[in-house]
């Protein structure tokens, strides 16, 4: 291999990216694109797609992966034929890692959606120390950092109401009016089949009721109090966190 290979400066390579790319543009990710990509290595005469620069290769990957991510969901077939895709241009799991974590991400909000919500084992970290009712279900958890405002600053986000579907993508665009919050610490959001629980040094929580007032934001939820607002912003700095926050609120809150 030579000098030029190595830095991505074969034009046949250059080439076959580019088209590679082109192939999942605007594309849904359907079972064959493995193959269709193969076909283009050797239309494009490339041996090893594994010996292109590994930035380059993720170009390509993430690309394929892009297609499925505009469509706000992962089905296990779309995820099987991604896994091929991987393997093809022999990336490591390791060198796509952020890549997958989102994936893992987008299929739970998928499923979520079809109605099988996840189920937090009772050795989480999220659930020690803190007792659950009786026959209460934890669904899932996200750690946070609390922070404490009097007022939104006309920044009310988006509120999720009882027995109202969240509709997609709505919390994206609004902004979290933490700027000049009080800082209070950090902990746990646990989401329960029965209530919102925020678990730190000290724990509160919030049943689901139809006078509860939630709203939502892309980097938090926001909890208003009869005079004031618990601000419990997301640490894990992905929209996708909103997003499942909202589908599993809207299917709780009945």
């Amino acid at each position: 291999m030579g000098i030029k290979d190595w830095f991505g400066g074969n034009k046949n390579k250059e080439e076959f990216r580019e088209k590679a790319k082109e192939t999942f543009k605007n594309a849904k990710l359907t079972p064959g694109k493995a193959l269709e990509l193969n076909k283009l290595a050797e239309e494009f005469q490339i041996e090893d797609a594994g010996d292109d620069k590994t930035m380059l290769r993720k170009e390509v990957y993430n690309a394929a992966v892009g297609s499925a991510k505009a469509r706000g969901k992962l089905t296990d077939q779309e995820a099987a034929e991604l896994a091929k895709i991987q393997k093809f241009l022999a990336l490591r799991d390791d060198q796509v890692d952020k890549t997958k974590r989102d994936l893992n991400r987008l299929k739970l909000l998928t499923e979520i959606r079809q109605g099988n919500l996840p189920t937090l084992t009772k050795d989480h970290p999220s659930l020690r120390g803190l007792m659950l009712d009786g026959g209460e279900t934890a669904h899932w958890s996200v750690q946070v950092d609390v922070l404490d405002r009097p007022t939104t600053m006309g920044r009310d986000g988006v509120p999720v109401k009882w027995n109202t579907p969240y509709v997609s993508r709505s919390a994206k665009v609004h902004g979290m009016p933490s700027e000049g919050a009080k800082e209070l610490g950090d902990g746990y959001l646990v989401i329960t089949d029965k209530r919102v629980v925020f678990k730190g040094d000290k724990s509160a929580a919030v049943p689901y009721t139809p006078q509860a007032e939630f709203f939502l934001y892309a980097e938090g939820l926001r909890i208003q109090r009869t005079v004031g607002n618990t601000l419990l912003k997301f640490k894990s700095g992905t929209d996708d966190t909103a997003e499942i926050v909202g589908e599993l609120l809207a299917a709780l809150m009945k």
